[in-house]
């Protein structure tokens, strides 16, 4: 008989044996050992407070494809800054200095973000941010400082992160290394995926000055991190219901269509009279100024005006026929061809409420309509 090799026959024992020993914990009430979760890491605990300073202040998606702690001195500073960025000058406590960087992709998302409510896949132009952009930015920068200390507690080496706040824009980021102090720097570099479908990728830079090895007592009377502030009342989003009521329309009224030569166009002078067919006043027509048409109605007066009664265009029902007569052409402007009613017109439209959507029934329309097409 070959005798088994007791390497072989190792894992198999130590697994039966921790099996066995779960079975008796269980057996006794004992609730199942799980296993530690794995210390946080600078790039994990990074990635959270962004992503999570983003969604609390504006519900803004953002997405850390890489985030890449490291240390640098004041001389590479100015070499790790993005293309044409926007630079902050960061207040921490006492008198210690940071700065935050961004590209210019991830300010123009957070500027969509906040006047249009998404983020577009346009181009940017070459400019180099204003004020007005680095004060559309601040919120979001104070708002990343503020989760940084809360997400990165126990993690070594960014504990002294905290109290810091946005202080002022920098338009040149040269006097960069005349402002801050000659010391080592924490730095934290993002690269972002900011928007939903159509994600602008953008990167931000941190950095931070590190205590030094001896300033560690002078480091005590520091405040402590300053705890998350409660979620942001949602607000609503940004829209254009209440402008469009304002936008002036101008309309037609249409009393009918007709092919005419170029010779009778030549004819057409002022007291000269054009017959008309027989249902052109049962069925004038209202329409914008590229031919869609808005209803159909009855032409006639009211208060002393031309005017046309609406009706529904989905009706069938139609007018009895009006006998021909002639008027007087006013205008040289005749449409020519046909027009057919949107199907959707009795729907209301995303920026209009109900009772204004309802154009069911007949109504007036009162107005100077000398000019019949135009």
């Amino acid at each position: 008989m070959t005798q088994a090799d007791p390497n072989n026959q190792g894992p198999g024992v130590l697994r039966r044996m921790l099996q066995a020993r779960a079975q008796v914990r269980l057996g006794q009430g004992g609730a199942p050992q799980l296993p530690a979760p794995p210390p946080p890491t600078p790039a994990r605990a990074a990635a959270t407070a962004i992503g999570r300073a983003a969604d609390r202040l504006y519900q803004l998606p953002v997405r850390a494809l890489s985030v890449r702690p490291g240390a640098l001195t004041l001389a590479e500073l100015p070499e790790m800054l993005p293309e044409l960025p926007l630079v902050a000058v960061l207040q921490g406590p006492g008198d210690l200095l940071g700065a935050i960087a961004l590209c210019p992709q991830a300010v123009a998302s957070l500027v969509e973000w906040q006047a249009l409510g998404r983020v577009t896949n346009r181009g940017l132009e070459r400019r180099r941010p204003t004020r007005s952009d680095a004060l559309l930015c601040a919120d979001f920068i104070n708002a990343l400082l503020t989760e940084l200390p809360v997400e990165m507690t126990g993690v070594e080496g960014f504990d002294a992160i905290g109290g810091y706040r946005f202080l002022t824009h920098l338009d040149d980021p040269r006097p960069l290394s005349l402002m801050l102090d000659d010391r080592p720097f924490r730095s934290l570099s993002f690269e972002l995926a900011m928007g939903g479908a159509e994600a602008r990728e953008g990167r931000v830079l941190l950095a931070l000055p590190q205590p030094a090895a001896g300033a560690q007592p002078r480091a005590e009377p520091a405040p402590a991190p300053i705890p998350a502030p409660p979620p942001p009342p949602v607000l609503p989003r940004p829209s254009l219901a209440e402008p469009m009521q304002d936008a002036p329309i101008a309309v037609t009224g249409v009393l009918c269509r007709k092919r005419v030569t170029l010779a009778e166009l030549r004819g057409f002078l002022e007291g000269r009279l054009l017959t008309l067919p027989r249902t052109s006043l049962t069925n004038a027509t209202l329409e914008t100024q590229d031919g869609q048409v808005l209803a159909t109605g009855k032409f006639g007066e009211a208060e002393g005006c031309h005017a046309i009664r609406l009706r529904d265009p989905a009706q069938a029902a139609t007018d009895e026929a009006t006998p021909a007569m002639g008027m007087p052409v006013m205008g040289m402007g005749m449409a020519l061809g046909a027009a057919l009613v949107p199907a959707d017109l009795s729907q209301p439209d995303p920026f209009r409420t109900a009772q204004d959507a309802d154009v069911g029934g007949g109504f007036g329309f009162g107005g100077d309509l000398t000019a019949l097409n135009g």
